[in-house]
Formats: C-alpha cells, sequence, structure tokens
C-alpha cells in the first residue's frame, strides 16, 4: 500500500490531524494524488509515507538528550518498525516501539501513539 487506508485516514482525522497534510485522496477505491485535484481532499484524504513522516516531530520535547526517529524493516521482510529513541552518555535507550506489515503501517501507529499521548 502507498497509503494510509480509509479506515487509518478516518482514524487521523478524529485525532485532528489536518487534512491539508494529505497528499493523496481515495476516490471510488482508487488512490489518487491531490495534486491536481485539491478538491477532493475533504472527500476522504490520504496520508503517504512521506507525507505521514513529515507530521513526526523531530524530537519529544520532555527529554534533554537528543532523540531520533528511527524506522527499519525486519531482515524477512514481513513488518516494519518505527521507533524513537533518546542517547544518554549510558547508551541508547528505546521509548517507544510500534510495528507494521507496511512502512506505512507502521509509521501510522507511532502517530497514533504521539497524539495519544500528547506528544505532538
Amino acid at each position: 500500500m502507498i497509503c494510509t487506508t480509509i479506515e487509518q485516514s478516518k482514524r487521523l482525522i478524529e485525532l485532528k490531524i489536518d487534512i491539508n497534510t494529505a497528499d493523496m485522496c481515495w476516490c471510488e477505491n482508487d488512490v489518487i494524488t491531490i495534486s491536481y485535484i485539491d478538491s477532493l481532499i475533504t472527500e476522504c484524504p490520504a496520508w503517504s509515507l512521506s507525507a505521514l513522516l513529515e507530521l513526526i516531530p523531530p524530537y519529544l520535547g520532555e527529554f534533554n538528550e537528543g532523540i531520533d526517529f528511527g524506522f527499519d524493516k525486519a531482515v524477512n521482510g514481513k513488518w516494519y518498525s518505527a521507533h524513537y529513541l533518546q542517547y544518554t552518555k549510558e547508551g541508547i535507550k528505546s521509548i517507544k516501539t510500534v510495528t507494521g506489515d507496511t512502512a506505512v503501517d507502521a509509521v501510522f501507529e507511532m502517530i497514533v501513539w504521539l497524539k495519544e499521548n500528547k506528544k505532538m
């Protein structure tokens, strides 16, 4: 999948994600880019992987040490993970890790977690 599903898109809207950040939309069960059809964004917006990544804040403000958002594909290629890591003098500490069947799924799950935990 190249973008959020209709169900994922509806969840992002429930979480108050600005639909103007979507770069695609669903139209009769087909996904299309909205660069030419901006009026369709209000019908059922969809977010590509790159649009979702733009929503991720560069760091979690509550930590003084550097925080990096990481994104990995499993060796077997069956799932992806997205995680925030905290770098300290003692080493790397995982703050949160989520997984999904696709890159879009993993980043979507991270955004949901961030919004539900008031991190963005």
